[in-house]
């Protein structure tokens, strides 16, 4: 059986009068890397499959989403939610928003393993010399692809958008760097999409590895220019959604924030090694469990070997050009915190240009490693099995008999290995991915907001970014307010990372921080600000005793502010008009 499953992909030949040969991958070429992708998929969500939403970080979905200021990029701040936080709202007004979660939480698996597994064996027969590239060595990609560190570690942060045009990278490079013919536009465009959905963030990382496929792709200069001028004319069309807000708007970075986000060694290896290994993420608690120890050599051991097959099997037969480069150049941009000089030199380009902020989070752009891994891993296991196959395969090993047979073996181990080295992924890794239902309460006071005719925008308080609440079992989550929201909502996007605070981006945020923070009643300030309701959705006032609960404007500092609405998960007050 497993022999069949190695050489499913080699065109079978038999006499005439036997029939036609049967190839089970004719007509369907992606249907065992999707399926494969599926079951990854599931065996990942696991728990976050039930009723409800889940929310992780920067994953927030809520009920019925409206189409509000920030899905359009005017929420103040950089356009991060943009186009990804409209593309939910709009579908969700399709199909229930906590499937829509639950059906782009498996796709980026299913894109992600056939993804990997199409570019493989796209560029196989031609250069390979011997038929197709086996279908267990495209499994062997996919899976890799699918399943690894940085895969991990941000669908643990939640950077769902992220990881959508992540997964949609391997068919954006099989477009780009397509042999036959010029580059299939419409078909480059379809392959951006998931990209484009997931916004700025997944858009960089696209072009990281778009462009050295376009530059790399073996054909003479002139065809290399024009794919390249095609490939970064889609990628604009594709980013416009995000960009024009970005002109619009303008952006305050902090430059604090290039040491909070500095990748860190989440291996023995030390913080290169543990970007080389795919990891390496700025947020301890988005290691998965059980990954760090001493084991981990072992994952370190999978990605040396893929590096030797990438380098053995897959540049040699150039199977993804310009992937290497792609590799080194999102390493380097990854590792760009780790020394004093460098880590100097991006503070001063924030400095100058706020737009340079996006180096800050420097690990993401360590996808396009984690491609060319998954590729030379598979590229190594197709070599090896297709080396076996050959007529003279039997001088590999000892003796007479085939070796067929152990490189199957040494396929199917590698086929196992991502998933066997990294449990702390599975089952809603490990348990941190649970779906739970929004307090009745919550959905009370948005009705109570919506339906107010009076103009004004919304404050969060306590004046942070993320919470931690009872009812999704203390997980820390961004505020989902801004999304339940049409109205404009008001919150502070400072974030608190060790002892560094990065300082606010949002200019309506930074303006009001001083009289929020300042210790004094609020509610005149506010007023005058356009506030017209305030809510509170954690922290000690919701403790307070009941019998206090006539002074809860008194205690929030909103003194003449009315109390809406009075419940153990939240307190809405509105403001009484301003000037």
């Amino acid at each position: 059986m497993l022999h069949k499953l190695a050489l499913r992909a080699r065109p079978q030949t038999t006499p005439a009068a036997a029939g036609p040969a049967v190839n089970l991958n004719r007509g369907r070429p992606h249907l065992w890397p999707a399926l494969t992708g599926l079951a990854l998929g599931l065996l990942a969500i696991g728990p976050a499959l039930g009723s409800g939403f889940v929310l992780s970080y920067d994953m927030v979905f809520v009920p019925a989403p409206p189409v509000g200021y920030a899905d359009i990029g005017l929420g103040g701040g950089p356009p991060r939610a943009v186009p990804s936080d409209l593309v939910v709202a709009l579908a969700a007004r399709i199909v229930p928003a906590e499937f829509v979660q639950k059906m782009i939480l498996i796709a980026i698996f299913v894109l992600a393993c056939s993804g990997a597994a199409a570019l493989l064996a796209a560029r196989w027969p031609d250069r390979a010399g011997g038929g197709k590239l086996p279908l267990l060595a495209q499994l062997v990609a996919g899976v890799c692809y699918a399943w690894n560190p940085f895969v991990a570690e941000r669908l643990i942060m939640g950077q769902w958008a992220m990881l959508l045009g992540y997964a949609g990278l391997p068919w954006v490079v099989r477009e780009v760097c397509g042999r036959a013919g010029r580059i299939r536009v419409w078909w480059l465009a379809a392959a951006m999409v998931p990209a484009a959905i997931g916004g700025f963030a997944a858009m960089s990382i696209t072009v990281l590895a778009a462009v050295p496929a376009a530059l790399c792709g073996g054909h003479p200069w002139p065809e290399r220019a024009r794919r390249l001028m095609l490939t970064l004319g889609v990628i604009a069309i594709a980013s416009l959604p995000w960009l024009i807000p970005s002109l619009v708007n303008p952006v305050h970075a902090d430059p604090n924030g290039a040491a909070a986000f500095t990748a860190r060694a989440d291996t023995p290896f030390g913080a290169l090694g543990s970007l080389v290994m795919l990891g390496g993420i700025w947020n301890a608690e988005a290691v998965p469990a059980g990954y760090g120890g001493p084991a981990s050599a072992c994952w370190l051991a999978v990605v040396i070997l893929a590096g030797a097959g990438y380098v053995v099997a897959a540049r040699s037969r150039r199977l993804s050009p310009g992937a290497g480069v792609a590799a080194v150049a999102g390493l380097g941009i990854a590792a760009v915190g780790l020394t004093a000089p460098t880590l100097t030199a991006l503070r001063a380009a924030i400095t100058f240009w706020p737009g340079f902020a996006l180096l800050r989070d420097g690990q993401q752009f360590v996808a396009p490693a984690a491609l060319a891994v998954a590729i030379g891993l598979g590229a190594g296991i197709g070599a090896l099995i297709e080396a076996a196959s050959a007529p003279d395969g039997s001088r590999l090993i000892r003796g007479t008999q085939s070796a067929l047979g152990p490189a199957v073996t040494i396929g199917v181990l590698a086929l196992a290995a991502p998933v066997v080295l990294l449990p702390g992924l599975a089952w809603g890794a490990a348990g941190r991915l649970q779906a739970v239902q929004y307090p009745a309460d919550w959905m009370r006071a948005r009705q109570l907001i919506e339906h107010d005719r009076h103009a004004g925008s919304v404050l969060l308080l306590p004046w942070a970014q993320y919470r931690r609440y009872p009812w999704n079992h203390g997980k820390a989550v961004f505020d989902p307010w801004p999304r339940l929201l049409a109205r404009p909502t008001i919150w502070n996007d400072a974030l608190q990372v060790g002892r560094t605070t990065v300082a606010a981006e949002s200019e309506r945020a930074r303006q009001l921080s001083p009289v929020i923070s300042a210790g004094r009643p609020m509610t005149s300030a506010l007023a005058a600000a356009g506030v017209r309701y305030v809510v509170v959705d954690a922290g000690p006032l919701l403790r307070r005793d009941r019998q206090r609960r006539g002074q809860l404007a008194v205690l929030a500092r909103l003194p003449g502010a009315r109390v809406v609405l009075a419940a153990p998960d939240l307190v809405l007050f509105r403001l009484p008009a301003g000037p």
